[in-house]
């Protein structure tokens, strides 16, 4: 049996009962896997249980939470052989959903439980790491203002709620993004690492997570009008035709700075970023080992 350990958010989503941890460590047993379950307590703690996992000589760590869980996680094991073990738990769940994962976490163990590992690349915001991607914009606003229970009680209910508020109150202050040199501006940004954004909408659609490259969306519309033309298109998968979308590839060795007006917020993962602008975005050096199914 290979030792891994289980990190169990139990805030995320609307928590994840002691019945369905059983039942996806019976999963996971099923593939050979003697696992051990950790909770998570506080911010921080899936970066800690999984450190500690790899120090202890775990040959996996799995993760049932929301994306911000996984990130935690993976922040844990970057560097180290240990792959992860990505489990839904959360809200959204759009970093399972970009690897071909079910949405039953039960499911999704057992296809973990015989799934071998492969690379995903990883970004860095600063020194923090992300999966999926760092946005700034009016997506940042509303995560930053989006209360914790909120998010848990009324789920994509609650964030959309939110979100419409937000799309009605906000200012637009200009976003501006250096790459390389070269200077853009925009009323949203996104360095993103999958196609996935929000769901299962294809914000990026050739982003790809082991391709060693990050991809720059920049859309320039003003206003709550050209916003809500920019959702609709998303919707429909037609936004990369507007004349105010542009994509740009960010290669492994480009560095992206973000900053903007007062104001200007970023996120990462679904999470707010804690540090105002400017920010560097960069593609780690460092690969992480990832339990998935292979495409």
């Amino acid at each position: 049996m290979k030792q891994s350990v289980l990190i169990v958010n139990r805030a995320a989503g609307r928590g994840p009962g002691s019945r369905l941890v059983d039942a996806v460590i019976e999963r996971l047993a099923a593939g050979g896997y003697a696992v051990e379950a950790r909770l998570t307590g506080a911010p921080g703690d899936a970066t800690r249980l999984a450190r500690e996992a790899t120090a202890a000589g775990a040959e996996a760590v799995f993760a049932l939470g929301g994306d911000g869980t996984l990130r935690e996680t993976a922040a844990g094991l970057l560097g180290s052989e240990v792959p992860l073990g990505p489990l839904p738990g959360g809200t959204a769940n759009v970093l399972t959903l970009a690897l071909g994962l079910p949405r039953d976490p039960v499911a999704a163990a057992a296809a973990l439980a015989h799934a071998a590992p492969r690379p995903l690349d990883v970004g860095l915001a600063g020194t923090r790491p992300f999966l999926m991607m760092a946005s700034a914009g009016l997506d940042a606003a509303l995560v930053a203002d989006l209360h914790p229970l909120g998010k848990r009680w009324f789920g994509r209910v609650g964030i959309a709620a939110r979100g419409l508020a937000a799309w009605w109150s906000y200012d637009y202050p200009p976003v501006e993004v250096l790459v390389d040199g070269v200077r853009h501006r925009a009323s949203f940004a996104a360095i993103a690492n999958i196609a996935l954004y929000g769901g299962p909408f294809r914000l990026v659609p050739g982003a790809r997570p082991d391709d060693r490259c990050l991809d720059l969306l920049l859309f320039s519309g003003l206003g709550r009008g050209a916003t809500l033309g920019f959702a609709r298109d998303l919707l429909r998968g037609t936004h990369l035709g507007r004349p105010d979308v542009t994509v740009l590839p960010i290669g492994p060795s480009a560095t992206v700075t973000v900053t903007g007006a007062p104001g200007v917020r970023l996120q990462v993962d679904g999470d707010p970023f804690p540090e105002p602008p400017p920010v560097t975005v960069r593609l780690a050096t460092e690969t992480l080992r990832v339990l998935a199914p292979h495409h």
